[in-house]
């Protein structure tokens, strides 16, 4: 299995290549070909480059073992890295949230996600864009000046809302990047891409200082890569809770790595939609992608089942709006209260704000309601089936045209819910946001087009080394397809 991160950083510390001149590489290649992609949405040359002369200095002071020893207690040494821009907490980068109303928001401070990043060595040196507010599947915020586009085809979408994070690991710019998930925000760029994309548990990561969970547990964070070991390595060392967060973290007894190189899988059921549910994938490539994936998991020696929890997807997600409205507005209400933010959002964040204040407590509070339902009824289907892993497609088409879910519409539930809006591409990742369940998705197949289809595979609340062990040993045994 290649460590394409890992890899790197061990040059860096046998001293093959420089961190500096690692970052400089990375530099000019956002300098020559970022006009076009439009994926980096603040880059700091300056703190970039004095980290790593910080880290060049450090490792001149050291001998050959003692690099290779700083290598082991920091994997990702002097790798450049980007954080969503999404209100996160990083010194000396500015944020904007995908919107003129947050732009050039600066951080005094480093949030307890971006020190753990740090403790693994990576360089962190710039933030990638974002849909606004993080509420579409798209990367189209007009604050960036223009799309964010699909290096694998620049008239498609990289998705969203981590577009930027995809866009700059598919582009070659970085080889992992941060990305946050709160309906599929980490696993459709990645499909979107051709790359992993792994959404944590609920209450894996940590979400302080400043917030206590994302969209009322419906979003997490974790980092978009090339390969599987790369993302394990990163899960090992920022995964647990912090001090005063409202969930306790998952406990596994080996490490993530550990699981993604063993080569075991204990998996031996999985579900698949059954072909007469609703939900079934009517687009050809994505059924070919769907297909094809089921027929893998039979050729490994794994059980393949039609089943599927008694879940109303739609009015699943009918019953999330509430939740991502009030909160992401709430961020709004905090920056511009009265009526001073509406000369610089999009229509569609306009509309989900109005949306938003016209909510009740109990209209919250019912939307909570249905959370719980869901992920009992989640719950008992991998008991009552004796089910390891469903599998799912990420979207019900391949990577969209840019322009098609830009966030445009005036009317938010329409943008949402209505025929040919987000709900129709995207139907599928929303449910592991709400049961906050482990889910992956895997690069499987390329379209006639070069255009790459991913699949989604989910396990219960807390069983995330079961996600990274199909996941590693569908890598190990028929390689991602991208």
């Amino acid at each position: 299995m290649t460590r394409y991160v890992h890899a790197l950083a061990r040059r860096i510390a046998s001293g093959q290549c420089s961190a500096e001149e690692t970052i400089q590489e990375t530099l000019a290649a956002v300098r020559r070909d970022d006009g076009t992609i439009n994926c980096m949405a603040c880059v700091n040359e300056e703190l970039g480059l004095e980290n790593a002369r910080a880290i060049d200095a450090r490792l001149a002071k050291l001998s050959p073992d003692e690099r290779l020893r700083l290598a082991e207690t920091q994997p990702f040494l002097g790798v450049p890295f980007a954080v969503k821009d999404l209100g996160f907490g990083a010194k000396g980068l500015k944020s904007t949230s995908g919107s003129h109303l947050f732009k050039d928001t600066p951080w005094d401070y480093d949030c307890e996600l971006v020190q753990r990043y740090k403790k693994l060595g990576l360089n962190l040196f710039a933030r990638t864009t974002t849909s606004e507010l993080g509420t579409s599947p798209t990367t189209e915020a007009p604050v960036y000046g223009g799309p964010t586009r699909n290096p694998r085809s620049l008239a498609h979408s990289a998705g969203g809302s981590s577009g930027g994070a995809a866009a700059a690991v598919a582009a070659g710019f970085v080889e992992l990047a941060h990305g946050g998930d709160g309906a599929g925000s980490i696993r459709i760029p990645a499909a979107n891409c051709g790359l992993f994309g792994f959404k944590p548990s609920r209450g894996m990561m940590p979400t302080g200082p400043h917030k206590g969970e994302g969209w009322a547990g419906l979003a997490v964070d974790h980092v978009i890569t090339r390969s599987v070991i790369d993302s394990a390595v990163a899960l090992d060392g920022t995964y647990g809770a912090d001090p005063g967060c409202q969930y306790a973290s998952p406990f596994f007894a080996q490490s993530f790595e550990h699981i993604a190189t063993s080569g075991e899988n204990r998996v031996k059921r999985v579900a698949f939609l059954p072909s007469t549910h609703p939900l079934y994938p009517q687009d050809p490539e994505v059924q070919k992608a769907y297909e094809a994936f089921r027929a893998s998991v039979l050729a490994l020696g794994m059980e393949a089942m039609d089943a599927f929890p008694a879940i109303d997807l739609r009015d699943m997600v009918a019953s999330m709006l509430p939740l991502i409205a009030a909160n992401a507005v709430h961020a709004v209400v905090k920056k511009a209260p009265g009526e001073s933010y509406k000369p610089h959002m999009q229509p569609a964040s306009l509309s989900m704000i109005e949306y938003a204040r016209s909510l009740s407590a109990v209209d919250y509070a019912r939307s909570m309601d249905t959370m719980n339902k869901v992920a009992r009824a989640y719950g008992a289907f991998f008991a009552e089936h004796a089910i390891d892993i469903i599998a799912l497609p990420v979207l019900a088409s391949p990577p969209a045209l840019i322009g098609t879910y830009a966030a445009s519409n005036p009317d938010y539930l329409d943008y949402r819910l209505g025929e040919g809006g987000i709900f129709d591409y995207s139907p599928y990742t929303p449910l592991a946001n709400m049961v906050g369940a482990p889910a992956a998705s895997l690069p499987v197949h390329v379209t006639q087009e070069g255009l790459p289809v991913g699949v989604q595979i989910m396990a219960p609340l807390g069983k995330d080394d079961m996600v990274f062990e199909l996941a590693a040993f569908y890598e190990g045994k028929l390689g991602f397809q991208a």
